[in-house]
């Protein structure tokens, strides 16, 4: 029996101890945190309730630190938690202002109304805080498509990539928003492409956060078919030519090559091909003209004139 007593209490002894480590822990705690403490502290400056069309500028204050005097508890909430100042734009700017000033002694108080009470604010470090403003400016600019977009043999695009919305919205501090006139989507990399394209791609957008856009994304849809090369025997006709004179061209009609998607193939024919010469454009000492692509379908690629000289023959 005496020896089940003495296990017990030999099992007892640790707990008694942590118990009084433990309340002992706890007088000193709240002994050393219920005295006041000084210390220097660093809080965030944030600018609230800008008014419409205007916005704070880059180059303005975005911390300020001061000495505090508090209790412990608050002197350790305010160690772990960076405080956070408030200036509320509405307080001070008036209309057509460019920048206003706050005096050390109206941040002091700023400062003291955001912390908790029983806080005592000493030695801001900013003497005049001065705060710049600039105008919100907004304008239209055009997306332009970064790609590299690699098509399966056999197979290309028909007609331009399209783009929508193919321009956006931003809006920003005017410096930096006269230097815009277009914004580019992220680089976007396609292989072996075999079927139409419908792609969301992100816009490449400025770091620059004091500038916002419209849209995020855009979309991009491109027709693809499979191609084959065709050729065509097609007239040459001449622009500018005297009504007093005759000529006869040699060649008379030029062959082109092209290639079309295949479902097309057969409704694309000479007819829908206008090949011209400027006669008044003419080289004269060796007699020949230049023909240019007047008109052709929109539906076909690399197309090639086969002949890039038309001689002449002048009948008087």
């Amino acid at each position: 029996m005496s020896e089940i007593k003495t296990n017990y209490t030999k099992k007892g002894k640790p707990k008694m101890f942590l118990l009084f480590l433990f309340v002992t822990t706890f007088i000193w705690f709240i002994s050393k945190f219920s005295r006041e403490f000084t210390s220097n502290l660093e809080a965030e400056i944030h600018y609230i309730n800008a008014p419409l069309g205007v916005i704070v500028s880059e180059n303005n204050y975005d911390i300020v630190s001061f000495d505090f005097t508090t209790s412990g508890f608050y002197f350790l909430y305010y160690k772990i938690n960076k405080p956070i100042i408030t200036i509320d734009l509405l307080k001070y700017i008036k209309a057509g202002t460019s920048s206003f000033i706050i005096s050390k002694s109206e941040l002091k108080r700023t400062i003291t109304s955001q912390l908790k009470n029983d806080i005592i604010v000493n030695n801001v470090s900013i003497e005049k805080m001065e705060v710049f403003l600039d105008k919100l400016k907004t304008k239209k600019v055009k997306v332009s498509l970064l790609e590299n977009i690699k098509f399966k043999n056999g197979f290309n695009s028909i007609g331009q990539y399209k783009i929508s919305p193919d321009s956006i919205t931003i809006s920003g501090p005017t410096k930096y928003l006269d230097t815009l006139t277009e914004i580019k989507t992220e680089l976007l990399e396609l292989t072996n492409v075999n079927e139409n394209i419908v792609a969301i791609v992100n816009l490449n957008k400025s770091n620059n956060t004091s500038i916002s856009y419209s849209e995020d994304t855009v979309k991009l849809d491109v027709i693809v078919k499979e191609f084959t090369q065709k050729s065509l025997l097609v007239p040459v006709v001449v622009n500018n030519l005297p009504s007093d004179l005759s000529i006869r061209l040699v060649p008379e009609n030029v062959t082109i090559r092209f290639d079309v998607a295949m479902e097309d193939y057969n409704n694309i024919a000479a007819i829908n091909f206008l090949l011209m010469c400027d006669f008044d454009k003419k080289n004269d000492q060796e007699d020949f003209m230049i023909p240019h692509l007047i008109k052709q379908p929109e539906s076909i690629i690399n197309l090639e004139i086969q002949e890039n000289k038309i001689n002449y023959l002048i009948f008087k």
